[in-house]
């Protein structure tokens, strides 16, 4: 009878060149010629289920951990799928056509970027989900930024960075509370914390869009084009207040901390009723928008392009994404290449702006890795806190550059699953997106900057040394 193979455990030099070399797998084919991410991730496999056989680890244990992994992702890819759904049947209610029409007529170029960016950070503050966000007011304003004739992708960008802005710091946010729960500090506690960053951010932020505001928004609406959008949604919908009713579901609901996932199919099915009772469609009609998305020709190109879309199958490509992506972390994970990869990284670090940027890097690191956020926490969170603890530095400096590099720089990384998912609903591609997310860029260096000033960093064990 055979022994049993030994497994052993990789080592720093080991894990970094599995790293590289199964992400080269995705990252060389999709910058070099634009390839899909997604089977890009499922090739990826090819290469780390041999270099984790190596390591003798048996196959059944490498699949056991990507199939814990992906069970991770059920819940993501229910949301982003009944985002979908929902966006195909507000369309269908003139929920999304009246913001558009509404906003077509009364936003100023001038200041189309910087109300767009604070209409997405109240919008990601009051509801807690980025995508939503994307998907809603996102979506909307895309079409609205087309019309005034403003850049896409600064459009795109201003989007993203209200959304991550909302997202970073709002109670009802998965992050926020995901990261109290990884730190163990109080979540508004640690809101607090993080506000000190975020908030300066935002409106560093918020001066940048106003200023590229006014260098590109002056005089170049096409008026023609706008009347246009406009006459086309008002001729091919019955918009009134009544059509706003969805929204005003999905956000009262969210903003009295419902579930994500009966909140969403609550505004999806209000959207469908409005599409019946408002604008006369059947319900084998309401049942394929929600499915198939939805469809309309008002006899303008540009009006088209922002009205036919939606539905669950609009998300499908997404979510194989969050299955594979998962999965591939999982294989990883269990042959031991992340702790291998870390574990090094966290030995040597004693003062607070090389533990504040480690956990800045090891967030980014589990962005890369996990493509999601939520991992990211989860990652860096339990590799760092040990650091905190060692060197007596309050964890509420822990939650903010969890949040930082989680939240905010999420959409540096093409294959991010809130890069993807935002992009997606505003109709860029997530590398497009990454020089006009400001918001990815500001906060780290806020972040360090408040970190070097060392006015508000918090010790444990100590008297006060925050200035609160």
């Amino acid at each position: 009878m055979s022994e049993a193979k030994t497994v052993k455990k990789p080592s720093f030099a080991y894990a970094l060149g599995t790293i590289i070399a199964v992400f080269a797998v995705i990252m060389v084919p999709a910058l070099a010629w634009g390839s899909k991410i997604q089977p890009l991730f499922l090739l990826s496999y090819l290469v780390a289920l041999p270099l984790c056989l190596r390591l003798g680890v048996p196959y059944k244990e490498l699949q056991a951990g990507m199939v814990q992994s992906c069970s991770r992702a059920i819940v993501p890819i229910m949301i982003l799928l009944i985002n979908g759904g929902l966006v195909g049947t507000w369309i269908a209610a003139g929920t999304v056509p009246l913001i558009i029409d509404l906003g077509v007529k009364f936003l100023s170029p001038k200041f189309f970027l910087v109300a767009a960016f604070l209409m997405c950070v109240m919008c990601s503050l009051i509801t807690g989900t980025s995508w939503g966000t994307c998907g809603t007011a996102g979506l909307a304003l895309a079409g609205i930024g087309l019309g005034m004739g403003i850049n896409p992708l600064l459009t795109a960008g201003a989007i993203c960075s209200g959304a991550f802005f909302g997202d970073t710091i709002s109670p009802l946010s998965d992050g926020p509370n995901l990261c109290a729960g990884v730190t163990g500090i109080d979540l508004f506690e640690g809101i607090k914390h993080q506000a000190k960053v975020t908030v300066p951010s935002g409106l560093i932020c918020a001066v940048i869009y106003l200023i590229i505001g006014f260098t590109v928004g002056g005089g170049t609406v096409d008026y023609t084009s706008v009347n246009a959008i406009s006459g086309a949604i008002e001729s091919s919908y019955h918009l009134g207040i009544i059509t706003i009713i969805p929204m005003i579901i999905v956000f009262a609901m969210l903003a009295t901390k419902k579930p994500s996932i009966p909140s969403l199919l609550s505004g999806a099915v209000a959207g469908g009723v409005i599409a019946c009772l408002v604008e006369g469609k059947s319900i084998a009609e309401i049942i394929s928008y929600f499915w198939n998305g939805f469809s309309i020709d008002t006899g303008n190109a540009m009006a088209n392009t922002l009205l036919n879309r939606g539905g669950i199958t609009s998300m499908s490509g997404t979510a194989i994404l969050f299955i594979f992506a998962f999965g591939l972390f999982g294989i990883l994970n269990a042959a031991g290449i992340v702790d291998a990869l870390v574990e090094p990284l966290t030995q040597r670090l004693r003062s607070k702006m090389s533990i504040i940027a480690a956990t800045v890097v090891m967030s980014v690191l589990g962005n890369a890795i996990g493509a999601s956020s939520n991992f990211a926490y989860v990652f860096a969170g339990n590799i760092m806190a040990p650091v905190y603890d060692r060197t007596n530095l309050h964890k509420v400096n822990l939650t903010r550059a969890l949040a930082v590099g989680c939240t905010s720089m999420c959409t540096l990384l093409p294959w991010n699953m809130n890069a993807v998912v935002a992009a997606g609903y505003i109709g860029v591609t997530p590398v497009q997106l990454i020089p006009f997310t400001f918001f990815a860029f500001v906060t780290p260096i806020v972040l360090f900057v408040v970190t070097l000033l060392g006015f508000d960093t918090k010790y444990v064990g100590e008297e006060q040394k925050a200035e609160w």
